[in-house]
């Protein structure tokens, strides 16, 4: 598969592996008004660079985020807009001359963009579950890039769609030829893992298109070198959609059937040749009071032969058929068709039409006194989130702006009862004057024009991103405490949080956890230097485990014991600070 190059791509391939990892701080908490309907009350707001964020939220989140949505830089070039577009803000610039070096000096807007847009697609990925899709909002500037980013990324095989948004372009526009389209890139993180799509329809489907039937109708014959042809008998009693009628044995049949044996499928150009209608009929076909009186050999290539011979099988009545009931019938025409009653809709496009636009986003936002230049509508995001998301979704959007994901979820929660969650990461000072008060006005309600917007409910966190867990001299910062220093070792151990032990274990109060072939200990006290020796292991009550651990895995200050001792007791010795993982 290829693969993209770009200036400074060495510098940031493993770059997520560097960024420090640093705690969540909460601020604050917020929860709707008492009048307001219920919602989801769990959910997160983050402000800080949304690369340490992401690294901040996978001991928690790792492979659990169902649904991303980003809206990242179109990197246009416009140094005009409060999210400076250019990929140019003084952050970004400062985090470009620490992990690029002197090259970042040279770097053309999009080395700059492929560069900081690197390292948080590979943390993204490492937050998706296996389940889980990610859209990706971009416009003309970067989709080429991008496309080949994701590809290596995700892998070229978890592409889904890239959706085209029309969306009618901006009212400044005054090019000679009018851009009306962005994109919407939608890959998953494991194809085989992939959802379903929802049962949903395109808002754009007219009231009378048959989209919208719960039944689907259709005849089952189709001729081609994909369609091998064969002989089903209709028996006595199949039914008919009319209650007398008759049809011949059509006159070509032995001869057609010869010549559709000799090629092995019934090409087109047999089908001119003898004029032929399908499917042909061997024997005359008698149609009695709605029913098939004899039984007739018909031949034709299928669409459905299996799920035709077992309705036959069936004594001719209806079957189950992935949750929908399949017949089929003899049309008035003597046409074979399957009927499946009871689907439920679904149609999804891959031109999204009609489904907000910017101008109208932000006149929104500025009927409730903030003013945010291209925020995307809500309406686009519900339906996006809508193809794919359960109705307890956890959905993550890294790059907030002014929380038009935020307002999407709550809005589809407050439409269907549903329990999804959202997690938001801004790293501008907005994300408190717009983005989070924004998520306020939503769940208690607000005014747009003479209007009255009834409050969705719910509540959130509001976090900054903390103290690293290392300081710069890579001792641990001690000032965190220890439940947050265990909580981190615990993971980086693969510890599962169930199997997880506190301080008030009756084994040891420095045991982290134990699995089914370990038990991980983390000799550490703030006020002393800590070693491993015969008296700390005589003090491990192992007995009060389920059965003896087959490895033990010890942090420790300093070890006393010898390796020949080490090895004949199966226990791994890990320094601290020197032998915590970073990740």
């Amino acid at each position: 598969m290829p693969t993209l190059n770009w200036i400074g791509k060495d510098k940031v391939v493993n770059h997520h592996h560097d960024v420090p990892f640093r705690l969540l701080e909460r601020e604050y908490s917020f929860k709707a008004n008492e009048n307001t309907r219920g919602n989801t009350t769990n959910n997160k707001i983050i402000y800080g660079d949304n690369l340490e964020s992401l690294k901040s939220l996978l001991p928690e989140f790792e492979g659990k985020i169902n649904c991303i949505y980003i809206d990242p830089p179109y990197n246009t070039g416009n140094q005009t807009w409060i999210y400076n577009d250019s990929v140019n803000d003084p952050k970004i610039n400062e985090w470009f001359g620490k992990t690029v070096g002197k090259e970042g000096e040279d770097l053309c807007r999009h080395d700059k963009w492929l560069c900081m847009m690197f390292p948080r697609l590979k943390l993204l990925h490492r937050l998706l579950a296996d389940e889980g899709v990610i859209f990706i909002s971009i416009g003309n500037h970067e989709i080429h890039h991008l496309r080949m980013l994701v590809d290596e990324i995700f892998g070229y095989g978890n592409f889904i769609q890239n959706f085209i948004w029309e969306t009618h372009g901006h009212t400044e526009n005054q090019e000679e030829i009018s851009e009306v389209h962005e994109y919407v890139l939608c890959y998953s993180k494991k194809a085989r893992h992939t959802p379903t799509t929802n049962f949903v329809v395109d808002e754009n489907v007219e009231e009378d298109s048959k989209i919208l039937r719960d039944f689907a109708e259709n005849s089952i014959t189709k001729n081609g070198d994909k369609n091998p042809h064969s002989v089903i008998e209709l028996p006595v009693g199949f039914p008919c959609e009319c209650k007398e009628v008759s049809f011949e044995a059509d006159s070509y049949a032995l001869d057609l059937l010869s010549a559709a044996n000799n090629l092995g499928y019934i090409s087109k150009e047999l089908t001119k040749a003898y004029e032929a209608s399908y499917p042909v009929k061997l024997d005359a076909a008698i149609i009695l009071d709605g029913k098939l009186s004899n039984s007739c050999r018909v031949y034709s290539g299928w669409a459905n032969a299996a799920k035709l011979k077992k309705f036959i099988q069936n004594q001719c009545q209806p079957f189950d058929d992935k949750g929908t009931m399949m017949r089929f019938f003899l049309s008035k025409n003597g046409v074979i068709y399957y009927r499946r009653e009871g689907r439920s809709q679904k149609h999804i496009r891959s031109v999204l039409r009609n489904y907000g636009t910017v101008e109208k986003a932000r006149n929104e936002l500025l009927n409730i006194g903030m003013d945010f230049p291209y925020p995307k509508p809500k309406e686009l995001l519900q339906w996006l989130l809508s193809i794919y998301c359960t109705n307890d979704a956890l959905i993550l959007d890294s790059f907030a702006g002014s929380g038009s994901t935020a307002h999407a979820v709550l809005n589809l929660n407050a439409k269907d009862n549903g329990n999804r969650r959202f997690i938001l990461c801004e790293m501008m000072e907005y994300a408190k004057s717009i983005t989070s008060e924004r998520v306020r006005f939503v769940m208690n309600g607000y005014k747009e024009g003479n209007k009255y917007i009834q409050g969705t409910g719910g509540g959130f966190d509001f976090y900054k991103v903390g103290a690293p867990l290392f300081k710069a001299d890579d001792n641990l910062n001690e000032d965190i405490g220890l439940n947050v220093i265990r909580d981190y070792v615990a993971y980086t151990e693969n510890i599962p949080i169930q199997l997880r032990f506190d301080t008030n274990n009756t084994i040891s109060s420095h045991a982290l956890g134990s699995t089914s072939t370990a038990l991980y200990i983390f000799y550490y006290e703030k006020e002393r230097v800590t070693t491993l020796d015969i008296d700390f292991l005589g003090s491990m009550k192992i007995k009060d485990l389920p059965s003896r651990p087959e490895q033990f895995v010890i942090y420790a200050d300093k070890c006393a014991l010898d390796r020949d001792f080490l090895y004949n007791h199966n226990i791994t010795f890990k320094r601290i600070p020197r032998d915590i993982t970073r990740f």
